[in-house]
Formats: structure tokens, C-alpha cells, sequence
């Protein structure tokens, strides 16, 4: 070898000379480092450390750049070569190792008692089966082997192994990496090496080595063939690391046969090749080779992110014993003048609990005796399943309110402990005609829910309707919220219920509704019957109180005779839970079709205006009315009591009045309004309410006809027309807000007959029979809640009668003679008759207003001319109609002579 630049500043250069130089670690001679001194190997010069040889621990960067095959010498091709059964260590600051050739690692040992220690460590290999570390030996001595990495370690691997470490033969030695801090191993190839039937890329791996000594060919070790190990293979990986694959079966981290892989918190693992895991374990077994079936273990210290974007499985223990779990070893403290003699003495079986934050894309699964068990902290997220066969088992811990496992498809568990945590069966691809696309969970062993929350897929109508299931095997205990995503049911009434929770243990868990569980017109509740859990649409029973006590009686002397038995008792009709919101779009409808209704005396008075073609002044006026009302009802069912207030605002005025024979009198104007009302629905059975509101408008024109026009005498004809357009909303208890909008026309025409029945000086008396149709027609658009129920308005128009009369008396006081003031207080009976109640129709199930077929009603008020000009009037009516139907209703109007 030669020195090519002796002495450039603190720098050394060493060149090719040769096919192959070794450069051992000894001090140059002449020349002593300083601060930032740097040291360069290129071409195929190798770092080599045998017994003896001085540290390059002086150097603060050392280059290692190599071409050569590995294995074409002892040193050929790769970067560090260490092999010595010495005492000393190799101790080295920042190095960077860069080879090209096939199987050229970058740092190998080939021997028990090394020692390669570094702060930090790059390597590239870009050659195929060239290994970033590979710690491996066929000697038969009881001393570790140890590659330390204190700070950081950046290993990007082509076709090799980023980290390997290989268990030897000796039971009492162990093969150990460490790489302490925060690190990046990936591995870039798109397939595996030629010929390296075992070696695919794997990021991380311990176990069974898979080559000969001597690293010249590839031998079907891996599975316990040729090759009797006994020692154990560790890898340590510190917190924060990156690990990634991009190879065919090339899987991120490899635990294989005495195997053991422990990894730090927050790892962010990922694999994008074909069939490769992000964790796997196995316990390995090449045909009847038995001598050596040795089990894999991989430790989590605390949570990791898991990738497998092209492998049905992110994590799979495979193999008696094959061990994937939340739990730690100590992880080994070393010196940094460790020797040979100073074994690191790592107690594989002293393991403490872990729990950290995951974040799974993927699936899990334990197969031939293969053993999972993860603790998951709250934030964890888990989108996949679990599956295990009858030998194996998988373990679920997950806590924490922000913890969530989306389940994508039938899973099976040993066991599961939900602590605040959501279990959520994935809705993707779920159809109501299609049983298969429904999900059941089997917990083999027992399930534990601390308010817990269970979210299924289910299609909300009757007993057989499809739905996700949690079947327990074992136990339950603890209690567990249940909520429901209703594939497109339309809600009916159910008699066992839809079961949604089997239990073949002791079922001593609560499952409770998280929330309103709606379909259609029906509330759904979670009833326990026996051991099992079902969805009822069913009202729950009210269990009755206990008989009191009863003292005994002495026996008589004679019995009495014993009456014969009587007929069978029958249990009477099941009740089921109708959903509030049927009374707030009933109150709704119902409001729109009603708040715009008039009578003839809700506006009174004529007008006069200037006639633009003949200048002859005539009466013109305008009128305002304001009311106010509350109305009470129930529905249909019985279980809904609505109550609503309203306010309506009517504003018009004449457009024309004109005579046909000097004594009638004929009118006809415009009008228009605002009104609003919000109701409240409750059903006391289940405690839930509804709330309803709409706002709308109205236009239209009147027309009125008196036969007697001075004295108001005789006959009178009255109609109006009017178009109605409203916003509705309706918003229940849990449930999203629902809007939609109703329009329509609504007609009248009111007739009736005015007699003078007596008068006094300043009084006149009347009495009025009158009679009014009306026609309404207002419409609902159907609309789909959120929860997918269908609602429709299905009253199909209503003919509205009223018979009724009215007395009133007309009159002024005598100091108000001759000043034009006149006031006329009246008392009003009507008999309110609709063809039709207001109909709602939610899923399959319709509903409607109670108790307004017939309704009776009492009207009193005033209406008074101030003077010529200026009118008010003024009244206030209640309505009575069945099953606690009512409305109270005040008003008052102003009309402006101009």
C-alpha cells in the first residue's frame, strides 16, 4: 500500500496498490493525529482488526470505499473485516462505508470476541447479497460478538441485509448488534439476490445464519439443515428508527430460530414488497430436521408504525413459540473497554410489560403455534384484522379513548381488553343484500370492556336482519357501549331481536347504546336475553313493583274449595319505540298548512283609493294582523306528546271594490306573510326529544262579496287563494339536523248570513251563521335522513270544514255619538272537521296527528273603529279536539283607511 499524501493537513489518503490491500488498525508510523483528523480508504482497501492491532480511535471520520466480490480473499470486498479471538476493541468515531461488490459487506465478523464499536455509522452496499452488518462465526468458544452503534447508524442496502446477526454454534456465545440511538436500515432492491433462496432483503434480522463460513456460496442453512446453533443472535434498535423494505419476501424485521429482535419506541416500519412482513417471527423447520427447532422472538419497547403495502399480513409469528409481543429487555450497558473476557450476560427471559403507540395498516396473524401479544396506548390506530389457527395465539390490549381498531374483516382473538377504546367494524363494501360482506369477531378466550364503545354494521329492520357480530367464547365483563351504522334498514318492528353479542361463558360484561340507535320510525335498544345481546325495536318493560308482604292466615278448619282455573291470560300486543321526529314533521306539516289560514273577520274594513282613470276618490286602506299560538297533540302511536308555538304575521290591503246593482258591494285585494313555528316532541318511554321548526312565506289574492253593503246585512261570500313556501328543519336528540322544504297551495271559500235579532238606542244585536272550506295542500319533499330513513309526507291534501256561529254586538257609547267610533265585542263557536290528519310516512311506517278529525272551538274578542280612519280588533280562541288535542291561539289587527 502507499501513503499518496503523507501529510496533508490531518489527513490520510491510502490508494489501491494492489488487487486487494488490508489496512490494520495501528498508528501510522511518523505520524500522529490531531483534531478533526480524517482517514480515507478507497478502492478495496479494508479495514481489518485482528488480535493486536492498534484502535484508530484517534481519527474523527474514517471513508471506507471497496469494488471487489466479497470473499475473493480473506478481505476481499468488504469494508471492516474483524476477525480475532483478542482482548482488544475496536473503538471508532464517525466512519462511512461504501461497497459495490457482490456479497461484499459492509462490516463483517467472522469470529467470536469482537468488538466494533462507532458513534456513527453510514453505509451503502449496492452489490447483491452485500450485508450492511453480518456478525457471524463458526468457532466454538463462549465469547459475544458485539457491533455497537452509540448515537445513529444510516444502512441503505440494495440486495443484502441492512442488520444480521447470526446465533453460533456454542450455546454459551451470542452474536449481538446494537444499534443505540436513532437509526435508518432500508433495504431499495426491487427482488432478491440470485440464488439467495433464504436471503431476501430483509432491514433486520437475527437467527440462523444462512451462509457457510467462509461467505463463498449460499447453503440451506436457515431452516435448521446442515447446521446444529445453539447460541443466540440479539439485535437492539433504539428509538425513532426507520426501518423499510422493497424486496420480494423481504421482510423488515426478521426474528428467526434463537433469534431476538427488540426495537424502540415510535419505530416506523414498512415494507412494500410482494408476501414480506413488516414483523415476522418463525420458528423454522426444513422437512423432518428436527435438531434444531428454535423459536424467533421480536420485541416492541414501546408503540411502532407498521406498513405492508403488497403481504396480506404486517405481522405474522409463524411457528411453535414464535413470539411477536409488548415487552422489553434490558438493554445491555457496554464499555467502552470491553473485552473479550466481559460477556454481556443478556437474560432472555427477563422481560418487562411494554405499551406504546401503534399505528397498524395491516393485518395480524399467528399460525403454527405462533404467539402475538400487543399493548396498545391510547392514539393507537389499527386498520385490519386477526386471524390465528387453533394452535396459536394473538393477544389485544388497547386503551385510550383516541384508540381505535377499524376491523376490515372477520377476525378471530385469543383474547381482548378494550380500556376506553373503540372497536369499529369497517362499513367499506358492506351491502344490505349481502351476507358475506358483514363481519363477525371471535374472541376464543375472554373479552373485557371498560367503557368501551363497539361499533357494527347493521341493516336495522327485523329479527333476520344481517349484521356484524362479537361472538365470545370465554367470558365478558366490564361494560361496553355499542353504536350502530344502519346499512340502508328501513326499520321494523322486531320480536326476538337482531342479535348482535353471543356469549358462551359467564356473561357478566353490559353492552349498552352508546347513542340513538334509528331506522325508519323506530328507536332501537341493546337487550340482553339470556346470555346474548340483541337489537329491539320493542319498548323495554317496566318490571312491576314487588306485591306487598302479606300476613298469613291460620289454617281453617275447613278449607275452602278451590276455585277452578280460569281461561289463559295472553300477553297483549308488543309495544314498539316510535322516534320523536315523527311528531316534529308531523308538527311541521301540519304548521304549514294551517298558519296562513284567514277568516273574513281577520281582516276587516274597506278601502278607498283615487281611480287612476276616472279621478273619483274611493276607499283604500290597508290591514296587518298578528297571532300567536301554542298547539298541543299526540300521534298515533300514543307516545308522542308535541307541543309548538307559533307566530304569524298577514299583511294586505284592496286593490279594487266595486257594486254590480248600488247595493252590494264587491272587494278584492292582495295579501302577504311571514310565519314560524318550533315544536318540541318527546317520548317519555325512552326519554328522547325532537325538535322541529319551520319558516315560510305566503302570496295571494282575496276577493269578498256583502249583498247589503250599508249595513253589512244578509248574505256574505268570502275566498282567498294563497301560495306557500316554507324551510324545515328538524333536529333530534343525537341525531344530525335534517332540512328540507315543503310548498303548495291553499284555497277557501266562506259563506255566511248576518241577522239583526235587536236594538237598543246605541246597540245593535247579531247573530251570524257561517260556514267555510278549505282546501290545503301544502307538501313535504321526501327526504333521506343521514341515517338513511326515508321520509314522506303522506296526507295527500286535506279538505278543512268549519260550521259555526257567531254573536256580536254593535255598538258606541253615547258620549262617542257622532264621532265615528263604534266597537263590537263577540263571542264565536266553530266545529272543525279534516278529511284527513296530517300523515307521515318515515321508512315503512306511517304516522299521524291524533285528534283533529273533529275539533271544537271558542272564539271571543273585540273589533273597534277608532275613528273613521283607523280599525283594530282583537281576539283570542282554544281549540279542543281528542286525545289531548289542542290549540290556543291570541291575535291582533289593525287596518288604515287612506
Amino acid at each position: 500500500m502507499k501513503i499518496t499524501k503523507k501529510h496533508q493537513g490531518n489527513r490520510i489518503l491510502f490508494k489501491r496498490t494492489a488487487l486487494s490491500t488490508a489496512i490494520v488498525l495501528f498508528a501510522v508510523s511518523g505520524y500522529v493525529p490531531m483534531g478533526n483528523a480524517e482517514l480515507t480508504l478507497d478502492y478495496d482497501n479494508v479495514l481489518y482488526y485482528y488480535v493486536g492491532a492498534t484502535p484508530l480511535s484517534d481519527y474523527d471520520k474514517i471513508t471506507v470505499t471497496t469494488t471487489a466480490v466479497g470473499g475473493t480473499s480473506p478481505l476481499g470486498g468488504f469494508g471492516a473485516y474483524m476477525q480475532t479471538n483478542g482482548m482488544n476493541t475496536t473503538n471508532l468515531k464517525d466512519i462511512t462505508i461504501k461497497t459495490s461488490g457482490s456479497a461484499a459487506d459492509a462490516i463483517r465478523g467472522n469470529s467470536e470476541a469482537i468488538f466494533f464499536r462507532a458513534k456513527n455509522l453510514t453505509v451503502e452496499t449496492t452489490g447483491s447479497s452485500a450485508d450492511g452488518i453480518n456478525v457471524a462465526s463458526d468457532f466454538n468458544n463462549n465469547y459475544d460478538s458485539l457491533v455497537y452503534v452509540s448515537e445513529s447508524a444510516n444502512i441503505s442496502v440494495k440486495d443484502g441485509v441492512a442488520v444480521r446477526a447470526n446465533n453460533f454454534q456454542n450455546a454459551g456465545a451470542n452474536s449481538i448488534i446494537v444499534l443505540a440511538g436513532k437509526n435508518i436500515l432500508k433495504v431499495t432492491g426491487t427482488a432478491a439476490a440470485a440464488n439467495a433462496s433464504d436471503s431476501k432483503g430483509y432491514a433486520v434480522y437475527a437467527g440462523n445464519r444462512d451462509r457457510d463460513t467462509n461467505g463463498l456460496g449460499i447453503m440451506d442453512l436457515l431452516q435448521g439443515k446442515n447446521h446444529n446453533t445453539k447460541g443466540n443472535a440479539y439485535v437492539f434498535v433504539g428509538d425513532d428508527s426507520e426501518i423499510s423494505t422493497t424486496t420480494k419476501a423481504g421482510h423488515a424485521v426478521y426474528a428467526n430460530k434463537g433469534g431476538i429482535v427488540q426495537l424502540g419506541d415510535g419505530a416506523d416500519i414498512s415494507t412494500t414488497g410482494e408476501n414480506a412482513f413488516a414483523i415476522y417471527a418463525a420458528t423454522e423447520q426444513q422437512g423432518t430436521y428436527t435438531d434444531n427447532v428454535r423459536p424467533g422472538h421480536v420485541y416492541l419497547a414501546g408503540g411502532a408504525k407498521l406498513r405492508a403495502a403488497n403481504s396480506a399480513d404486517v405481522i405474522q409469528a409463524k411457528g411453535v413459540d414464535s413470539i411477536i409481543s409488548s415487552q422489553a429487555l434490558a438493554v445491555p450497558t457496554i464499555a467502552d473497554t470491553h473485552l473479550r473476557t466481559d460477556r454481556l450476560n443478556i437474560d432472555s427471559t427477563a422481560l418487562t410489560d411494554t405499551e406504546g403507540v401503534f399505528d397498524i395498516e395491516g393485518n395480524i396473524n399467528a399460525i403454527e403455534g405462533g404467539k402475538i401479544a400487543l399493548n396498545m396506548a391510547n392514539g393507537s390506530s389499527f386498520v385490519g384484522s386477526s386471524s390465528l389457527d387453533n394452535v396459536s395465539t394473538v393477544n389485544l390490549d388497547i386503551k385510550g379513548e383516541s384508540s381505535q381498531w377499524m376491523m376490515t374483516k372477520s377476525s378471530v382473538l385469543t383474547s381482548l381488553d378494550l380500556d376506553q377504546a373503540t372497536l369499529r367494524y369497517s362499513p367499506d363494501s358492506v351491502s344490505r343484500d349481502d351476507a358475506g360482506t358483514f363481519k363477525t369477531l371471535t374472541v376464543v378466550g375472554n373479552y373485557i370492556g371498560t367503557n368501551a364503545l363497539l361499533v357494527l354494521n347493521t341493516v336495522l329492520e327485523g329479527d333476520l336482519s344481517l349484521t356484524d357480530k362479537l361472538i365470545v367464547q370465554g367470558d365478558t365483563s366490564g361494560n361496553t357501549k355499542v353504536g350502530i351504522n344502519n346499512i340502508g334498514g328501513v326499520g321494523e318492528q322486531t320480536v326476538d331481536g337482531i342479535k348482535i353479542v353471543e356469549v358462551a361463558g359467564n356473561s357478566d360484561g353490559t353492552f349498552t347504546k352508546s347513542g340513538r340507535i334509528v331506522a325508519g320510525a323506530y328507536d332501537y335498544d341493546v337487550v340482553k336475553k339470556a346470555n346474548d345481546w340483541y337489537l329491539t325495536s320493542e319498548l323495554s318493560p317496566v318490571d312491576p313493583p314487588p306485591p306487598p308482604p302479606t300476613e298469613p292466615e291460620p289454617d281453617p278448619a275447613q278449607p275452602d274449595p278451590v276455585d277452578p282455573p280460569g281461561p289463559p291470560v295472553y300477553p297483549g300486543p308488543v309495544e314498539h319505540q316510535y322516534r320523536p321526529e315523527f311528531g316534529s314533521y308531523l308538527a311541521n306539516n301540519y304548521a304549514a298548512n294551517t298558519m296562513f289560514i284567514t277568516r273574513l273577520h281577520d281582516r276587516l274594513g274597506e278601502t278607498q283609493y283615487t281611480d287612476m282613470l276616472t279621478g273619483e276618490e274611493k276607499v283604500t286602506s290597508m290591514w296587518m294582523r298578528n297571532e300567536g299560538g301554542h298547539t298541543r297533540f299526540t300521534d298515533g302511536s300514543g307516545q308522542l306528546k308535541t307541543n309548538a308555538n307559533r307566530y304569524v304575521l298577514q299583511l294586505g290591503g284592496d286593490l279594487a271594490q266595486w257594486s254590480s246593482d248600488g247595493l252590494d258591494r264587491w272587494h278584492m285585494g292582495a295579501m302577504a306573510g311571514y310565519a314560524n313555528q318550533k315544536s318540541k316532541t318527546r317520548n317519555n318511554n325512552t326519554g328522547y326529544a325532537s325538535r322541529g321548526q319551520v319558516d315560510g312565506y305566503s302570496v295571494g289574492l282575496y276577493a269578498t262579496w256583502y249583498a247589503n253593503e250599508a249595513d253589512k246585512t244578509g248574505t256574505y261570500l268570502d275566498s282567498w287563494v294563497l301560495y306557500n313556501w316554507f324551510d324545515n328543519t328538524v333536529r333530534g336528540d343525537d341525531l344530525a339536523s335534517e332540512s328540507y322544504k315543503s310548498d303548495g297551495i291553499t284555497a277557501s271559500v266562506e259563506g255566511g248570513y248576518s241577522f239583526l235579532v235587536g236594538e237598543s238606542e246605541n246597540k245593535t244585536y247579531w247573530i251570524q251563521p257561517k260556514a267555510q272550506v278549505i282546501w290545503m295542500d301544502v307538501q313535504a319533499d321526501s327526504h333521506r335522513e343521514h341515517n338513511g330513513t326515508v321520509v314522506k309526507d303522506k296526507t295527500d291534501g286535506n279538505l278543512m270544514t268549519r260550521l259555526g256561529v257567531r254573536a256580536y254586538l254593535k255598538g258606541h257609547a253615547e258620549k262617542d255619538a257622532d264621532k265615528g267610533r263604534e266597537f263590537q265585542p263577540f263571542i264565536e263557536a266553530n266545529w272543525i272537521h279534516n278529511t284527513n290528519n296530517q300523515t307521515v310516512q318515515m321508512g315503512s311506517i306511517k304516522d299521524e296527528i291524533s285528534g283533529t278529525r273533529n275539533i271544537g272551538e271558542l272564539k271571543v274578542g273585540i273589533e273597534g273603529q277608532i275613528n273613521p280612519r283607523l280599525q283594530v280588533w282583537g281576539n283570542v280562541a282554544q281549540q279542543m279536539g281528542d286525545n289531548s288535542y289542542s290549540d290556543t291561539s291570541a291575535m291582533l289587527g289593525v287596518k288604515y283607511s287612506f
